[in-house]
């Protein structure tokens, strides 16, 4: 029976002498250390060891079941080391030095945060979020995560990247680094800030950059000099999500401009998201009315939809000669937008055809995102940045994963 008590509460390293329930849905396990592990001096490493002073019973969190709190009662001693007179704390399986919790206490705590907010583990746990705080801080560390990521990075003989920010707090920014080809999160960086960057590159090696041969990234500047300069062989692929959300951005200006000239409400917004071939009849009918009284915005509507259609291309020279019709009719255009949109892809026409070269996108990195946002909404948003950072690897990755990766490795 206590050898099944043993491995429910995964406590091998000591031998259980008695248990008790109180009242205040707690149960208290009474354990010992087994004969069988030693101590060593810290001074010397000598095991020549004795006791100098009996230590007091006392209660270190250890698991949460069933709304009951389980405790393990248990003592430390001090011990003298008889080689060198050295007297310190006898050191115990899973239970640090001066902690009133377990590892598996702090395991199952951050195994019930990465689902869950700051106050409902708190709650559950009887824990405060300082000490919370503390636990994820120790166990989750972004840049530690990254080194063991780098070395998966150096066993692959291509590397493809995806770079893309999301928003922490109004315009503050993180940025999600990812291998979109096996579909793995590499890091999460505090900021879009060019030094963060920096700070992350300089943990890949020349060779690791060299074989970098694609980045996804989205339609801004921010980064594109720096990603040049430190990946020389890699081709740089604007999403194409961008390109198409960027030519529907613009078709919505045209609608509600048209809206505010004529003063007349055009309620299609909906449908002129939608892509043509998902339109149902009636869909159907109330664009074309609408179109029929505005031409300039079907003008636009066309230019969305063949913006889209250019992904159909098979081959890059097709592309070419698509995108270089469509950029020219969009630059003739009469509608300031159209021409907006025209002067977009001229700026970027390398990078977006750099798609038919390098068949990548950051649909990875934006379905991350999806799963950011319901964090942060469950947790009812987060004033410090590195918190959050913190909150989402631990989220977006495999528990068990991150556990072995940065188990008490701070």
């Amino acid at each position: 029976m206590k050898n099944n008590i043993l491995n429910f509460l995964e406590i091998q390293g000591y031998k259980v002498e008695s248990t008790e329930e109180t009242k205040k849905q707690k149960l208290i396990v009474k354990v010992r250390k087994k004969k069988g592990y030693k101590n060593k001096c810290p001074g010397c490493g000598s095991l020549k060891i004795s006791c100098h002073a009996k230590g007091n019973y006392r209660l270190k969190k250890h698991s949460h079941f069933q709304e009951k709190l389980i405790y393990l009662k248990i003592k430390r001693d001090r011990l003298v080391c008889l080689k060198c007179r050295k007297v310190f704390s006898e050191e115990l399986p899973s239970i640090k030095k001066y902690s009133r919790v377990s590892d598996n206490f702090v395991k199952q705590s951050l195994g019930y945060l990465a689902k869950n907010s700051f106050n409902e583990v708190g709650t559950v746990n009887k824990i405060g979020y300082q000490a919370l705080k503390n636990s994820l801080y120790d166990n989750v560390d972004p840049f530690k995560l990254l080194d063991e990521k780098v070395k998966r990075l150096s066993e692959l003989e291509e590397i493809y990247l995806g770079l893309d920010g999301q928003s922490f707090r109004g315009l503050d920014m993180v940025l999600t680094i990812t291998e979109v080809k096996l579909r793995e999160l590499l890091t999460i960086l505090p900021s879009e800030h060019q030094v963060d960057l920096e700070r992350f590159l300089k943990r890949l090696s020349p060779e690791i950059r060299a074989k970098v041969k694609g980045v996804a990234m989205d339609m801004t500047n921010k980064h594109y000099r720096l990603l040049v300069a430190n990946f020389p062989k890699a081709v740089i692929v604007i999403d194409h999500y961008h390109v198409v959300a960027c030519a529907l951005m613009h078709l919505q200006k045209v609608r509600t401009t048209l809206q505010s000239a004529r003063r007349m409400a055009i309620p299609i917004k909906k449908e002129l998201n939608k892509n043509r071939e998902d339109l149902t009849e009636s869909d159907k009918d109330k664009m074309n009315k609408y179109f029929s009284l505005f031409p300039e915005l079907f003008e636009a509507y066309l230019a969305k939809e063949r913006v889209r259609l250019l992904y159909r291309a098979t081959k890059y020279n097709e592309a070419k000669e698509k995108i270089g019709l469509l950029i020219s009719e969009l630059r003739n255009s009469k509608e300031d937008e159209l021409k907006e949109l025209g002067r977009t892809m001229t700026h970027w026409k390398q990078e977006i055809l750099n798609y038919f070269k390098c068949r990548i996108t950051n649909a990875y990195t934006e379905g991350l995102h999806t799963k950011c946002k319901l964090i942060k909404r469950k947790s009812f948003g987060f004033k410090n940045v590195e918190t959050y950072v913190r909150k989402l690897i631990l989220g977006l990755l495999p528990f068990a994963l991150l556990w072995s990766y940065t188990h008490f490795s701070t």
